[in-house]
């Protein structure tokens, strides 16, 4: 059986990583429904920015955990998926700081 093969502390460490992508989806989710209520442009490169880096990144890591422990893929090919996690991370950091910087750029709505 595959889950002969993990340890205890292997198999908490899976746990964690699925709740935390499920979170970071939901999280992505609310952004997405956000950005259909205040359709602008701040907003959109928010909302892009909390789903890729809290959405996409996590569920991508939570599969190559699973298809690296599994043997699925070698564990050479590990540094270069963790780079192109990185660079998914980069995106939705970027993403996000350009939102901020929109949302300071743009004029004040007077109430």
């Amino acid at each position: 059986m595959v889950l002969d093969q993990f340890t205890t502390s292997g198999l908490v460490e899976t746990a964690i990583t699925a709740v935390t992508a499920l979170v970071g989806l939901y999280i992505g989710y609310q952004a997405y429904r956000g950005l259909q209520r205040h359709d602008s442009s701040p907003m959109r490169y928010l909302s892009v920015g909390l789903i890729l880096l809290f959405g996409v990144t996590y569920a991508i890591a939570f599969t190559g955990n699973a298809v690296f422990r599994l043997g699925v893929t070698p564990l050479v090919y590990q540094g270069y998926f963790r780079i192109f996690v990185r660079l998914i991370q980069l995106a939705g950091v970027s993403s996000i700081a350009y939102s901020l910087y929109l949302t300071r750029s743009e004029p004040p709505t007077g109430k």
